[in-house]
């Protein structure tokens, strides 16, 4: 696994606090200078944007790589020069094709939500899901899935706004077909009348629930807690410091060994993420899914692995 690092390195006005004098801002955009002049050197470095009319340069670095160690140094002395930065996972098909469990996801959301619970007013609103009064957290769906089909285009997977997976034809019969396990289909219709090459389109609904995950070492932040439908939501560890600057970066998800019996092809996670309104759990997959998906050239997604400990 390789990971990645982006940073802003900017040297203006900083927000919320008194303009710079003028020879504080010399000297800030001195030291910016003088750093992307010695990392234009090293190796493992991608200079991705450098503005001409305003004070700041974009950087991607790998992490532990000597370009990232000399700014992290550097940067320990004047941190007011960096914004949080985003630490990326670019894992190896290696380590995703031995991982046993992986999370799951679509990487786009081209059909964007149910046409009549997200778009329409009035009394032309109709509800997908039957909410908590208190905290308007999700808590059933009570209707199909009703949606603009033209916008997936030919797509394999999707996700909704709410976090609904639609699904093809194509990729719904592979499903069926391999004999895969943990979930259920639900048609998925437009929002108008049927029109000429109207897609038959499904939405997986995924039926297997892990127990919870092992924290640790998974680590979390953010709990929120409804006292009247009884839901907790929370995020995954995100945020981290590096001495005195802030970096964000996903914590691993962990399970017992013993998750293996209780888990299916499809699974998804006991903990639910996010805020309440919109929270929603994690889908988990096997590595009969992983490799079906992959052999059939199924796009539209993307998967990290799950680690096991005794």
């Amino acid at each position: 696994m390789k990971k990645v690092a982006y940073f802003t390195v900017y040297w203006g006005d900083e927000y919320g606090k008194p303009p710079k004098t003028p020879e504080g801002k010399a000297r800030d955009e001195a030291l910016a200078k003088a750093l992307l002049q010695r990392l234009e050197q090293m190796r493992k470095v991608k200079i991705v944007e450098v503005s001409t009319k305003r004070p700041f340069y974009d950087l991607k670095i790998e992490v532990g790589s000597e370009a990232f160690n000399f700014l992290m140094e550097t940067l320990q002395q004047s941190p007011h020069l960096v914004s949080p930065f985003t630490v990326l996972k670019d894992y190896t098909c290696q380590e995703l094709e031995s991982a046993e469990l992986l999370i799951w996801g679509p990487t786009n959301q081209a059909i964007e939500d149910d046409y009549y619970d997200f778009y329409a007013e009035g009394e032309q609103h109709r509800d997908l899901h039957q909410r908590c009064p208190a905290c308007g957290a999700r808590l059933k769906q009570i209707r199909d899935l009703i949606v603009n089909k033209a916008r997936m285009r030919g797509k394999d997977v999707s996700l909704t706004y709410s976090n609904e997976v639609i699904l093809s034809e194509r990729v719904a019969q592979l499903l069926y077909e391999a004999g895969l396990t943990g979930f259920e289909l639900r048609p998925v219709h437009h929002y108008k009348k049927p029109y000429k090459g109207e897609p038959t389109l499904y939405q997986l609904v995924v039926t297997n629930v892990l127990p919870p995950m092992a924290s640790p070492p998974t680590e979390f932040e953010h709990f929120h807690h409804c006292d009247v439908c009884g839901r907790t939501s929370r995020f995954l560890k995100h945020t981290h410091q590096w001495g005195k600057i802030q970096y964000y970066e996903d914590t691993d998800v962990y399970y017992p060994r013993s998750v293996l019996e209780a888990a299916k092809d499809f699974n998804h996670t006991a903990e639910y993420f996010g805020e309440l309104r919109v929270s929603h759990p994690y889908v988990i997959i096997t590595q009969r899914v992983y490799r079906l998906l992959r052999e059939h050239k199924v796009k539209n997604w993307a998967a990290v692995p799950v680690y096991l400990v005794d």
